[in-house]
């Protein structure tokens, strides 16, 4: 049985109220709904919250969720893109201010931890160079660890379009960091 199968089965359960498999779909699920926001918003605790409200936001809509025709996955992404969105309309401009504080707050610990956050930083200064669409992709992609048929739907994109945003974002991001002199394996 493949995953579709045993989503759609999952799903419906969840539709009936079966918590145990409500728990079981955010078991799932959560780790890699975390990881996107994480890498989209730059900070812990939001990424946390907005996670918290992708799971709260499944809970009220999984009854309106009409399997096989989108992925599970494919969806939550979609309600956790939303929310990022949402997020960064209410914020009105990205602050660099708080990842300099981050930085600086960082510094009191081991240097392994300032090399690390350093990388960091570096990566998403990097990534905030690319286009919007690219940056999305790449982080779905090599974040999140979804497949391009499911990157497809979020966006709402054909698998050939996300296949070239991937191909250009990453060009671009080797060109970005090479002309920082960041060194990559």
């Amino acid at each position: 049985m493949n995953s579709m199968d045993i989503n759609t089965e999952l799903i419906k359960r969840a539709q009936q109220g079966d918590v145990t498999v409500l728990a079981e779909l955010y078991e799932r699920y959560h780790l890699s709904v975390f990881r996107y926001l994480y890498y989209r918003v730059g900070d812990r605790e939001t990424a946390e919250d907005l996670t918290s409200e992708v799971f709260e936001r499944m809970l009220r809509f999984v009854g309106g969720f009409q399997p096989p025709s989108s992925s599970f996955q494919a969806w939550l992404f979609q309600i956790a893109r939303n929310l990022s969105t949402d997020h960064f309309r209410k914020m009105s401009v990205r602050s660099d201010v708080e990842l300099e504080e981050e930085l600086l707050h960082q510094h009191t610990h081991s240097e392994g931890s300032i090399d690390r956050a350093l990388t960091i930083a570096e990566l998403r200064n990097a990534m905030n160079q690319l286009t919007e669409d690219q940056r999305e992709v790449l982080v779905m992609r090599f974040v999140a660890g979804m497949p391009i048929a499911e990157v497809a739907r979020v966006l709402d994109r054909s698998e050939d379009a996300i296949k070239g945003l991937q191909r250009r974002g990453l060009t671009a991001l080797r060109q970005i960091l090479t002309e920082w002199e960041i060194y990559y394996a």
